[in-house]
């Protein structure tokens, strides 16, 4: 019988080294590989759920969020890439990738995240995003990023290291490692290379690292110097200086335990006041009135929320331009232009009226939408350029409804043209519809952005456009590699240009309510309402 004891407890007791971290690393991510190459996405990947043996054999438990979610997708076609319910947040605060904690779509790049976490837990005893309670952790993971272990200057392996914990950490999972076999095979190169002999001082680096803090620039003994001064003491007790360790090791952690309790306190007093900040705006910006803000702070807004609209939309989100942003800037202030509006013209109506009108619709919208697997952001805003939320709404060419359809594309997804103005039926109509652009244009948060702009113009013109521009310099399958080249494509391109930047500017009116002065809450928090 073997004797198992949890990572958790290994790190309680400052009881691991620099090779038994690298070891349990390569182990476990060994087991994800394998999981992973089944279908199989562990979702909750942290120090409890990895268990050590005696004899050093490293075991991942618990694996109940995984079946739960086959179970709830036992109606899906394949598992290789299982899918969380939108909306649904599953997994332990400290240990989510971003996109756990925002409820998306994730796969196995999530437990790569997991891992890193654990990784940099296990090399500092320091959790690298924690806060008061479960929503401030969850701000942290969306917002900050980790201290760095270790600094320039210090040992190339122990930096070569760091490079794996940080790209495990990366926010945008098209920047992590891509399979955890990939992430098992760096840390078994790092593994080999702390064989050597030359190597043998830096687990006095790393404690050194773990009194100090990640980052720090004040340490009792640097990286560099605490390896120079191991050379030194080669013939030094090191029972006694594993003990010196231990003791300062105590009183550090007392310290930094008094500091998080205090600090804990201030952070809990400012979360408490008026202006909560919102989860992806900067902190001088939440709550601050859009036309309050200088041309600078415009410009920094629309650039975080489109790219906080996007991780909403799919994954990979793509960094937009300075033409892009300021595209979206553009229908922004068209918006804000209306804040105060009195007027009872259509487009011009003031922006609390429009999205007051929205909110009886956004639980129809959401369930049809989530049942089509389409993100809920997309079924949301999709009305507000197109009728601004008015369910019988006419345009001049006859397009009719909260979703303008035509009476002839209506017809084709089961709508009567008596019924169009019926939100009842024409809101799964859309979401049918929207489904089948993203089947033939991709589902991802940069395919979405034609998923959109087909909407507007129709599929074919999208996927002929995107055959013409393949030569392109700098060409990428989404809506901003059109917009670069709108001039080489006609006048009627040029004045629908617009389409996909007022979609992203109603997501961040709708999504950012304090900004613009609107006494409706986030749109999308209404999604679950009934």
């Amino acid at each position: 019988m073997h004797t198992e004891t949890a990572i958790r407890e290994l790190i309680a007791s400052d009881d691991l080294t620099l090779t038994e971290v690298l070891d349990i690393g390569s182990q476990v991510a060994s087991a994800l590989s394998a999981a992973h190459a089944a279908g199989i996405v562990h979702r909750d990947i942290k120090p409890e759920n990895v268990m050590r043996r005696v004899d050093g054999i490293v075991k991942v438990l618990d694996f109940g969020i995984a079946k739960l979610l086959e179970q709830t997708q036992a109606d899906t076609d394949s598992i290789t890439r299982p899918q969380t319910e939108i909306g649904v947040v599953l997994g332990t605060a400290g240990y989510m990738s971003p996109e756990q904690a925002r409820g998306l779509i994730v796969d196995e790049r999530a437990d790569i995240w997991s891992l890193g976490v654990v990784l940099y837990e296990m090399l500092s005893y320091r959790a690298p995003f924690l806060g008061p309670t479960r929503m401030d952790t969850m701000v942290a993971i969306l917002e900050r990023e980790p201290s760095s272990l270790f600094q320039p200057g210090d040992d190339s392996l122990l930096l070569g290291l760091w490079n794996i914990v940080d790209r495990t950490l990366r926010k945008a999972a098209a920047e992590r490692y891509q399979s955890a076999a990939e992430l098992h095979s760096d840390l078994n190169a790092i593994r080999q290379q702390l064989e050597n002999p030359g190597c043998s001082t830096l687990q006095v680096a790393l404690n050194s690292m773990r009194r100090s803090g990640p980052g720090s620039s004040t340490a009792p003994v640097s990286i560099v110097g605490a390896t120079r001064v191991a050379h030194e003491r080669t013939s030094s007790s090191s029972l006694g200086e594993s003990n010196g360790y231990r003791r300062y090791g105590l009183v550090a952690l007392g310290v930094v335990m008094i500091v998080t309790f205090l600090f804990g306190g201030v952070f809990l007093y400012w979360r408490s006041g008026p202006e909560t900040k919102p989860v992806g705006a900067a902190p001088a910006l939440a709550g601050k009135l859009y036309t309050n803000m200088s041309a600078a702070e415009q410009i920094q807004f629309v650039d975080d929320q489109e790219q906080r609209i996007s991780a909403m939309m799919g994954e990979r989100p793509v960094k937009l331009s300075q033409e892009a942003v300021l595209a979206i800037k553009r229908s922004v202030d068209f918006y804000a232009a209306r804040e105060e509006s009195v007027s009872s013209d259509p487009g011009k109506e003031s922006l609390n009226l429009v999205y007051a009108r929205a909110t009886p619709y956004i639980p129809l919208i959401a369930r049809s939408f989530a049942a089509r697997k389409i993100p809920i952001v997309v079924g949301i805003y999709l009305p507000m350029i197109e009728s601004e939320y008015k369910p019988c709404f006419v345009n001049q060419i006859g397009a009719t409804g909260l979703f303008q359809f035509l009476p002839s594309t209506a017809r084709n997804y089961g709508v009567a043209r008596e019924d169009m103005c019926d939100v009842e039926k024409m809101t799964p109509a859309a979401a049918h519809y929207i489904a089948d652009r993203m089947a033939e244009l991709g589902e991802d948060s940069e395919t979405m952005t034609l998923v959109l702009l087909s909407y507007n113009q129709g599929p074919g013109w999208v996927t002929d456009t995107l055959r013409q521009l393949r030569e392109t310099d700098n060409y990428q399958r989404n809506f901003w590699t059109i917009y670069a080249n709108r001039d080489k494509l006609g006048e009627n391109f040029r004045r629908e240009a617009g389409y996909v930047p007022a979609f992203f500017a109603a997501a961040i009116v709708g999504e950012n309510p304090k900004n613009f002065g609107l006494t409706t809450p986030p749109l999308s928090t209404l999604a679950t309402a009934k």
